[in-house]
This record gives structure tokens, sequence and C-alpha cells, in this order.
């Protein structure tokens, strides 16, 4: 699959693409929106992102995750890039879509943040007017859930635009709300430096992060003197009429007036409140996130599953419902999970590894955008998985990299301190672990 001719290339750019943007322009408010505001510091860091080893997360992650989360050793996804993609370089994504073919389920108090934002407020709006804002946040309808299990079947994820998330400015490629997205694109990293090591660390931080956001959301509605109860019901049902409830864009003005109840016509007000009850309980957000269960409608569950069509069933993922149709795991357990994939993360393993056989070393010539993008790199690792294969993935490294890579070529050797006597490397442990996960090292039975 290739990209469509006259795609925009986005490469060479900074991943702090709008990063900044977020806390530079506040919006006008009218009196009844003023307790979100009234409640903001000077420099918030709610409304700005911030910095994990090189990785940009949202600021409520100061406050909404465990406070040893910040202080873990993260890794640094140098690959996967949005302004770089590699998946546009190698498998045929649009570089002016990316991964954004998803429509991500982004938490009302999230949303409300983002309405501090002009592109934020305006993209509240937009899904106001697509009939995709539901009290919990950006919410996608069965129909487009189809949708999107159909672009997967036919391997269009990142090409079409049948999914498209209505966050993407397309004139710019940009997130209207980077600096308030959720978990799940927070965590995604298509090409994780450490392999699957690192991927199955960040899906746990992924899972705590989705837990968290869901438990929020719910609990900021309860606080605003929303109706949980009646919304739950309305769910349950919609779901004996699953199949009248979606329109191209987004809901049915039934459905949605059903969900709103006596909020409709005030959507945007109740993100912002909702916000302000987050922002209000900063200091106590991870306990509360631990305080209740998430709330889903087992009916509209179940009835989602009938509207899979047979030729999409392998497409579906996930577990049943238990009886309770509850979500037991409290997010203090995941955290214990993300605690245990960070240790396995950075496990320094015993024994003799050798260089892969399928790796080759080549200069960078600095041509295209991607060998652009590694400027600073002089030579990149080429992966195939064997010589008459295509080109898996490459990554630029520099000199002191490369020779340390190549004291493993054809001589098997142990990690231990001995390899630091011969690099001036500043962590090169930090490096070597990185190969091993990559499998850039392969272990060597002697």
């Amino acid at each position: 699959m290739r990209a469509p001719q006259g795609a925009i290339r986005y490469s060479c750019q900074s991943d702090d693409f709008r990063l900044t943007s977020a806390s530079t322009l506040l919006l006008p408010l009218d009196s009844s929106m003023d307790r979100l505001r009234s409640l903001l510091q000077k420099d918030d860091p709610f409304l700005k992102p911030i910095k994990l080893a090189g990785n940009s997360f949202p600021g409520i992650w100061t406050q909404m995750m465990p406070k040893e989360l910040l202080s873990l050793r993260f890794p640094e996804e140098r690959r996967a890039t949005c302004m770089n993609c590699p998946k546009s370089c190698y498998d045929g994504f649009r570089a002016d879509y990316r991964c954004c073919t998803y429509h991500p389920r982004i938490s009302n108090f999230l949303l409300g943040l983002g309405s501090e934002t002009e592109a934020g407020d305006r993209a509240i709006d937009r899904l106001i007017k697509r009939g995709m804002l539901l009290p919990e946040g950006m919410y996608s309808t069965p129909g487009q859930w189809i949708d999107f299990l159909d672009d997967q079947q036919q391997d269009s994820f990142g090409s079409s635009e049948k999914v498209l998330c209505p966050m993407l400015d397309q004139a710019t490629g940009y997130c209207d709300v980077h600096a308030f997205r959720n978990a799940v694109c927070s965590t995604f990293f298509c090409y994780s430096d450490h392999g699957k090591t690192g991927e199955n660390f960040w899906v746990q931080v992924q899972t705590l992060g989705s837990q968290i956001e869901l438990v929020l959301a719910q609990w900021s509605l309860q606080e605003a003197g929303f109706d949980l109860d009646a919304y739950f019901k309305a769910f349950d049902a919609l779901a004996e009429r699953i199949h009248t409830v979606s329109t191209l864009e987004g809901w049915t003005v039934e459905a949605l007036s059903a969900l709103w109840g006596t909020w409709a016509g005030r959507e945007k007000q109740l993100m912002r409140e909702c916000a302000a009850f987050v922002v209000e309980q900063r200091e106590n957000l991870w306990t509360l996130a631990n305080s209740q269960a998430i709330r889903e409608s087992k009916a509209f569950d179940r009835a989602m599953d009938t509207i899979v069509p047979e030729h999409l069933e392998d497409e579906v993922e996930g577990e049943e419902l238990d009886e309770e149709g509850e979500i037991t795991l409290s997010p203090s357990d995941t955290w214990d999970e993300c605690l245990e994939a960070h240790d396995r993360l950075w496990a320094w393993p015993k024994g003799m590894f050798v260089l892969s056989p399928n790796v080759t070393f080549v200069p960078n010539p600095r041509v295209d955008d991607e060998e652009k993008y590694y400027s600073d790199k002089d030579v990149f690792i080429e992966y195939r998985f064997a010589a008459d294969r295509p080109l898996e993935w490459r990554l630029g490294i520099t000199p002191l990299e490369h020779a340390l890579l190549k004291a493993f070529e054809g001589k098997p050797r142990s990690l231990d301190s001995s390899l630091f006597g011969i690099t001036t490397l500043t962590d090169p442990k930090t490096f070597l672990t990185e190969m091993l996960n990559k499998k850039v090292l392969w272990p060597k039975k002697v």
C-alpha cells in the first residue's frame, strides 16, 4: 500500500508541534463558565504538557497518575515520531493522517481543559455539530466502530478517511487537543525502541491512564449534578434499537436527547464543569480514581456484539463481561502491573551476547526526510529478518553507539563493567538495554 500522491510530508519538524499553544490563548467566557477559569492557576501545569524521557504527556498526569510514575525511568521513543512518521515511510500510511484514522475516547474533563485553548474550543464545537459528544466525552457510535473494524480488516488503518479523528487539523496535521489527549493516544508508539518489552510497558501505562480517565469522567459528572443512573438507563434502552442510533457523522438526535437529558444544549458547559471539579480536587485525583468502580451499560455492550457483521468478527478483541458487568481491576492493581513491566523493561540479563545477523550498518546519506530527521546521526541500523526480506526498521545512531555494537560482532561478550572500558558513551547501559529489547543483541550459548 502506498500513500496517495500529494500527501503532505510533516517530517523534520519537532514533536512539540502544538505543545506550547495549550497555555498561550485563554478565551473570553460568559459568567456561567467562569468557575473553571477561577480555579486554574497562572501557568497551570494542567494546561501544558510534561516531558518524560523526551516524550510528551498531558500535564494532568502530574496529579492524575501515581506520584511515583513521574520518577520512573521512561524509555525514550526516538523512532515513533508523529511528525516524521515511520509508518508513512514503510507501511503506506498517509503522511498527513498517520495513526489519526481512529476515534479516541476523550474524557469530558480533558475536553473541558482543552476548551481553554482556541483550537480545543473549536474541536468541541465540531464534536457537538457532528453528534460525537456525550456527557462522558468524545464517544464514537456503534456504526463508527464497525467502520473501524472494516478498516482493520482491509488493512487501511492509517490511510482511510472513514474514521478520521475529529481532533486532527487537516490543514496542518496537528492535533487540536494534543496537550489534553487521552491515555491511548499518549502511549501509542507504533515502533517502540524497546521492542515487545517496551510495548508491554506502554500497554500497562495506557490501561492505567484509561481506567483513571473513565472513573474521573463519571465522578465529575456526579459532582456536576448529572444523573448517571438515568444516563445508563438510556444506554440500556438504546440497546434495544442499536441499529438506529448512528448516523454517518455521529449519534442520532433521538439518542443524543436521551443521553444528555436536561443538559442538552449545555454540552460545553458540562465539559467545563467536569474539568472544574477535577481541577478543584487536583491533590486527590489518585485517591478518587481508586474510590469507585467504572460503570457501563451491560445491555448496550452486548448489543454491540450483535451488530458486528460475520465477516468482521475476527477483528473484535476483548473479553466477555463478568456476570456483574463490572471491571474489577482497580487502578492501584494496574499500577502494580506497570511497575512489574517497568522492571522487565530495564532488566540487565546475564550470559553472553552477540550482534544479530539481521543487523547491518549503513552510512546516513542525509537525503530523504527520515535521514534528515536523524541528521545528527552518522550511521543507520537496518534490521531485516533475513537478507532477502524487506527492511523491517532502521534507526539512526552515533559513531560511539555504532562502535559499541561492533564490539559484539562475531565475538560474544558478557554484559558487565568491562564493556564500559571500551566506550566513552555517557550511558552505555541504557543504550545496550534498548538493543537487547530490540533483538539487536542476541544471547549466545557458549
